[in-house]
């Protein structure tokens, strides 16, 4: 029994030695990851309830009846800076789910200062806006339909080519805005851009724009606020070949004229022969009718005695 305790002694020592090594190891890197996880979290709470600020930029709606009035003088985007918890503050900046605003609903045509306004922001959030004041022009709303005009440069398409009437996919714009506005627009134009030494068809969409009569842009709104654009552009006829045309014209002309004239030249030469011969017949006749009848002499004195047989 004894020597069964005894066989092998020095082997189930270091064994033994083996195991409560590793028992150690274990336990001491459980007890590190366990500190350094907690250390972790406490960490990332402290971030999530620290007090972040930051500045962000929003669009501005207009809360009034825009069938009835239109607004001009605010600032279309202001600046907004939020200030709260890092969680709070991260998740605005992200999804932008408040609204900056102006309440008009209460105004009527005129001029006044409003104050900026936001929902949407929780209590725990404080803001900001920049510019905190708009000075706005509440006015009537009209509208009015105009023609379009179409400017462009005939001078950019290649020598020998023309160019045709522009085709447009409407011809008539909505102006909306307020009467005043409405009353200055001259013309709305659709500058149409026509490349250097085009030789084919012009095809693009070309923005409007409402005029005064002095060429400044007039603050409107129109509808639609551009139109596709097509120019024929075709080559001219050769002007050789137009000369020669004209050339060959011009000398039938002239053969028929010239036999028309000598056909006429011969008539007027017999014409003119039968006139002489009927002339010289008359005359030779009256003469011998004067021989028979009378006999003129001539004296020193130089009187005439007419003797009648």
């Amino acid at each position: 029994m004894k020597k069964l305790f005894t066989q092998n002694l020095g082997y189930r020592l270091i064994a033994l030695v083996l195991a409560v090594l590793l028992f150690a190891y274990v336990k001491t890197d459980h007890l590190t990851a366990t500190r350094t996880s907690g250390g972790d979290s406490n960490q990332n709470n402290s971030a999530l309830m620290s007090t972040k600020t930051t500045t962000i930029t929003m669009p501005v709606d207009l809360d009034v009846n825009t069938s009835k009035y239109v607004v001009s003088g605010y600032r279309e985007n202001v600046k907004v800076t939020l200030s709260g918890t890092s969680a709070l503050v991260t998740t605005l900046t992200n999804t932008r789910n408040f609204k900056v605003y102006l309440d008009l609903q209460d105004y009527k045509a005129g001029k006044y200062t409003v104050k900026y306004k936001v929902t949407g922001l929780g209590k725990d959030i404080k803001h900001k806006i920049d510019p905190e004041l708009a000075k706005i022009s509440i006015a009537r709303r009209r509208t009015k339909n105009f023609e379009i005009r179409y400017r462009y440069d005939t001078n950019m398409i290649k020598e020998g080519y023309t160019m045709g009437n522009v085709k447009s996919s409407t011809t008539e714009v909505q102006a909306t805005g307020s009467a005043t506005d409405i009353e200055r627009i001259s013309q709305v134009v659709a500058d149409v851009n026509v490349p250097s030494n085009t030789t084919e068809d012009i095809s693009a969409r070309a923005v409007l724009q409402a005029l005064d009569v002095n060429g400044n842009i007039v603050n409107v709104v129109l509808t639609p606020q551009s139109v596709n654009v097509t120019i024929p552009v075709t080559k001219v006829a050769s002007k050789a070949k137009s000369s020669a045309s004209t050339s060959s014209s011009s000398s039938s002309k002239s053969s028929s004229g010239e036999s028309s004239s000598d056909a006429s030249s011969a008539t007027d030469e017999s014409a003119q022969s039968d006139s002489n011969a009927s002339t010289n017949s008359s005359a030779q006749t009256t003469s011998d009718s004067a021989t028979s009848d009378s006999t003129s002499t001539s004296d020193a004195s130089g009187n005439t005695d007419t003797q009648v047989n």
